[in-house]
């Protein structure tokens, strides 16, 4: 079951680089006017480059998404070669937060959504993208949930093999809305280490660009809406995209997350990355973590070529994770 070995397969991935396919330098970059960290990896993948720009535009809201996978396959998925499909952050199940570029710059994480269509991707360019790694909606059949992509059908019609997320006695691993959400009843758990994770990066971005801690309010909150376009703050992704998207909605604790960013400070419960070693998966690289931003560009993969940035692009599609 997939539930059982996501540990484990973090735990590679932060202690090895997933066995070298990146490397990770460790970020400890302090929350303007704080006494709070954001604590994550700056992780650049070996041999792959072209997912980002590096063109500045304002920043007026943040936009939360679940992967709808697993780290390994998100990471992989958000860092493909010469692809306009990514975020700046990745938060992993044990609250890591996988800086992918500085977020200063912009890739593609919002696809055909309100006002980003013929627009020259304009949406992408004034937000900044958070994924949090999840499975997102389950399938409940014969006491167990599977993922999305379980039992998928071929170009011949020929159904796939079972994927298994979890038991329904596993109920620390999912949980299930009052009422279906977009169809959905039953949604991967995140864990409280990525709530908190959340929290802190808002709050440091927040400051950062002058964003307001500000969410919009139940029912829109669950909505796409036009209103979206105006609003400053944090918003996530289902408010740009009327179907097909399920991130994210009533399945995630909003009401002590809008608590822990609009709080007039906030402490860290959980210990992150901060004893860690500052490089993992290259040799011979610096002891020291980034402590600014600006540090990042030395130390990214080469951007897409900023001549490209107004130009559309294909999603990246469930089974692309």
């Amino acid at each position: 079951m997939r539930f059982s070995s996501l540990i484990n397969l973090e735990e590679n991935l932060l202690h090895t680089g997933n066995n070298g396919e990146y490397t990770l330098t460790k970020i400890a970059i302090p929350v303007k006017g704080e006494e709070l960290i954001l604590s994550g990896m700056l992780t650049t993948p070996r041999n792959r480059s072209k997912y980002y720009y590096a063109v500045e535009h304002p920043k007026q809201r943040i936009v939360l998404h679940f992967t709808a996978g697993q780290l390994r396959s998100d990471l992989s998925a958000l860092t493909r070669d010469n692809y306009h499909v990514s975020v700046a952050f990745v938060i992993g199940r044990d609250g890591t937060v996988y800086q992918l570029f500085s977020s200063k710059y912009w890739s593609g994480h919002l696809g055909k959504g309100i006002g980003n269509t013929n627009t020259g991707n304009a949406q992408d360019k004034c937000t900044i993208g958070i994924e949090i790694s999840n499975y997102g909606y389950l399938t409940e059949r014969n006491g167990n949930l599977e993922t999305y992509y379980s039992r998928q059908r071929d170009a011949q019609g020929q159904e796939g093999p079972v994927d298994v997320y979890c038991s329904l006695t596993e109920k620390q691993a999912w949980f299930k809305t009052d009422s279906p959400f977009r169809g959905q009843s039953y949604y991967a758990a995140y864990t409280n280490e990525q709530m908190e994770s959340v929290a802190i990066l808002l709050r440091y971005l927040t400051a950062q660009y002058n964003i307001p801690r500000t969410f919009l309010p139940e029912p829109q909150r669950y909505q796409a809406t036009e209103e979206v376009l105006a609003f400053k703050g944090i918003v996530s992704h289902i408010n740009y995209r009327p179907t097909g998207k399920w991130d994210i909605g009533p399945a995630f604790d909003w009401e002590k997350l809008i608590t822990n960013v609009q709080a007039p400070a906030f402490e860290s419960q959980f210990t992150k990355v901060e004893n860690a070693p500052a490089t993992r998966g290259k040799r011979g690289s610096s002891d020291r973590a980034i402590d600014k931003e600006e540090q990042l560009d030395a130390l990214l993969p080469e951007p897409i070529d900023a001549v490209h940035e107004d130009e559309p692009y294909e999603e990246l599609q469930p089974e692309d994770i």
